[in-house]
């Protein structure tokens, strides 16, 4: 693993200058605000930023709410280390009709994500009072001041820089900000090399500049595959 760095927003913002041609046309609010941009998509994109939050159970309840510094749930464990399979709503009400209603003294199974910061269990819990522990991404953190500092490996680093070359060319336009689309794409090769699921969604993967319109297509059958009406 690289070793980490402390960079503060100050000197955030100098190598974001130093990576300009003409620094002088951003602003430090432009730039400061095109940084926490970049720090949340990343956060987004690979859930950098992690926390565990600890909940009790309460009797008959499937629904519960994340701490809110908590953005969304990844993993849930329930009672001592039983970790809960992810599933969703979509697939409960099918395969199982009215779970809301049907608690469990042994606790839940499995667990779903509802919102951004909402998750459900099923079954729901008929003792109540136990354990879940969820481990998720945290909020991103927001460079305001100066001072204000995050810790980073070089690597994410450099990516981050990447994508703010590309946020700052969006002002210039024209064939600057063409020239700015390699960034971006580094930037997502990056985040798909943090966080392989990425690259199993086809927006993403369209994103990238991998071409997934023939995936899961039949392939055009040629004349000389074809055969003559009647014959097999």
């Amino acid at each position: 693993m690289a070793p980490r760095q402390r960079v503060n927003l100050a000197q955030f913002r100098q190598q974001v200058r130093n990576s300009l041609q003409q620094s002088p046309f951003w602003t430090d609010a432009e730039l400061n605000a095109n940084i926490n941009e970049s720090l949340r998509t990343w956060n987004c994109l690979t859930g950098v930023w992690k926390q565990r939050v600890t909940l009790r159970t309460r009797q008959y309840l499937p629904y519960y709410s994340l701490a809110g510094s908590l953005v969304f749930g990844m993993r849930v464990e329930f009672g001592s280390n039983n970790s809960l399979a992810q599933a969703s709503l979509t697939n409960w009400d099918k395969e199982f009709p009215q779970w809301e209603g049907r608690p469990s003294a042994s606790g839940p199974e499995d667990w779903a994500p509802v919102g951004i910061n909402i998750i459900a269990i099923r079954p729901t819990d008929a003792i109540g009072g136990r354990t879940l522990v969820v481990d998720g991404v945290s909020a991103t953190p927001t460079l305001a001041v100066d001072g204000d500092f995050i810790d980073i490996g070089q690597e994410d680093f450099n990516a981050l820089l990447d994508y703010n070359q590309y946020l700052n060319a969006f002002k210039e336009g024209g064939a600057e900000f063409e020239s700015s689309l390699e960034f971006h794409r580094s930037f997502l090769k990056a985040a798909a090399n943090k966080n392989e699921k990425l690259m199993t969604s086809n927006i993403f993967r369209r994103a990238m500049g991998i071409d997934t319109d023939q995936a899961g297509m039949r392939p055009r059958r040629t004349p000389a595959t074809l055969q003559p009406v009647g014959e097999r």
